[in-house]
């Protein structure tokens, strides 16, 4: 009998040690997100595919740099507070319709990222890979995953089925860019560029 009793206890004990090794590890990732930042970035939906450059300046200050679809090649938007200034070398012009779409789901990881951005770390699980972290917004649950080093992998957001993978994430001391933009930026001397700008904003 004790001898069956010690057998059942030690099964117990495994299967509670193995049942923890499964469960992902709860832990905190290194805040890579608390500064400035540049990274390559593609958003991913079930009929879309849109590329550009991503800059984070500081809290509510970012701009994307589009460089495709071919359409959108070239376009900048810049993210400042409340407020949405489309560009295309210097020249500025209103959002185009093509851009709509990318500029809210950009928009939601902008706020996403502005109120981790004050945490000294990032709470997650950790898995083989890095760590993953799950929140919930108004459009629904997101994830957001980190590699070892806490550097961020992907963003998803199924509520819009929208993916955003992150590369060659380069951590600087950019300024945040002015509400205005100089005398230089828009002019209008260079035909070809106004006719390229308009051709965007009204893709």
């Amino acid at each position: 009998m004790k001898r069956i009793f010690a057998t059942l206890c030690m099964g117990a004990v495994l299967l509670s040690v193995y049942g923890c090794a499964m469960q992902p590890a709860s832990g905190n990732v290194n805040n890579r997100l608390d500064g400035a930042f540049t990274t390559e970035v593609t958003l991913t939906t079930a009929d879309s595919e849109t590329k550009g450059i991503l800059t984070r300046y500081g809290n509510e200050a970012w701009s994307v740099t589009f460089t495709e679809p071919s359409a959108l090649d070239g376009v900048k938007l810049d993210f400042l507070d409340d407020e949405v200034t489309a560009s295309y070398k210097g020249l500025e012009f209103s959002v185009p319709q093509s851009a709509q779409a990318v500029r809210t789901m950009l928009e939601e990881l902008m706020d996403i990222v502005d109120e981790m951005a004050i945490e000294p770390e990032i709470v997650c699980k950790q898995n083989e890979e890095g760590a993953v972290c799950e929140g919930e917004i108004d459009e629904g649950k997101y994830t957001l995953t980190f590699d070892k080093e806490g550097v961020p992998k992907t963003f998803s957001l199924p509520p819009y089925g929208l993916t955003i993978t992150f590369d060659t994430f380069t951590e600087n001391g950019s300024a945040a860019p002015s509400e205005t933009t100089s005398p230089s930026e828009t002019s209008t001397e260079s035909t070809e560029t106004q006719t390229a700008s308009e051709t965007a904003a009204t893709t």
